[in-house]
């Protein structure tokens, strides 16, 4: 795949449609793990993740000079982890279960911030864990791919992530979407900005389904 790609993954309307409620997952910190991985890497690579704030750049130093790491320097290790991800980032405790009895209720799609040029890396790992949900790789906003999908499907539609400014755009760009802020790591809890108006917040997954659950009961939009 071109690294100058903007979006991977198949076309919205060839996605099968088979319930009007959709649920969309972000992958990293939502379905995969990522900050425990990403922290065992830095370690390789001599820095550690200092979690003083609620971003990256500036919470990562070098072990043996406490310079933080440039932008550039996270992303190359962004982009080590996303080429080996299949042998680092495990699932998240609780998805796959999870997500096996809500897809008996909703569709599932994935829609991640990566690279797009990782698309088959990150295609093969959900694979070999049994997920097989369609997932779309994009550079675009993510409010912007929402906002397509719900043209397919009616609802309700469920959007999760863990960073809030992710809620904040789907919500103006989906008005009607139901948000959930699920982060498996808990080392920048303490450090969240605000969750949009009515956002729903799970500690896990097994919080996580059951906040969906009542939103797919309900049979409303938000």
């Amino acid at each position: 795949m071109s690294r100058g790609s903007v979006t991977a993954g198949p076309p919205i309307a060839s996605m099968t449609k088979s319930h009007d409620a959709l649920l969309v997952l972000d992958v990293d910190e939502v379905v995969l793990e990522f900050i425990d991985p990403f922290g065992r890497l830095l370690e390789e690579h001599g820095a550690r993740l200092h979690p003083e704030s609620f971003k990256l750049t500036g919470n990562v130093r070098s072990i043996s000079t406490g310079a933080a790491l440039s932008g550039s320097e996270l992303d190359r290790v962004t982009e080590l982890l996303y080429e080996t991800q299949e042998a680092r980032q495990p699932l998240v405790a609780g998805v796959a279960a999870a997500l096996g009895r809500l897809s008996c209720k909703a569709d599932i799609v994935f829609l991640t911030a990566m690279t797009p040029f990782y698309y088959p890396y990150r295609r093969a790992l959900l694979d070999n864990k049994g997920l097989y949900f369609p997932m779309i790789a994009t550079e675009r906003s993510k409010g912007a791919i929402v906002a397509e999908l719900s043209e397919r499907w009616p609802g309700p539609l469920v959007f999760a992530d863990d960073l809030p400014p992710n809620l904040v755009g789907v919500r103006k760009s989906v008005p009607d979407v139901h948000l959930l802020h699920l982060m498996a790591n808990t080392v920048f809890r303490p450090h969240l900005p605000p969750l949009p108006a009515g956002a729903h917040a799970a500690a896990h997954w097994n919080e996580a389904e059951a906040i969906i659950e009542d939103i797919l009961a309900s049979r409303r939009v938000a």
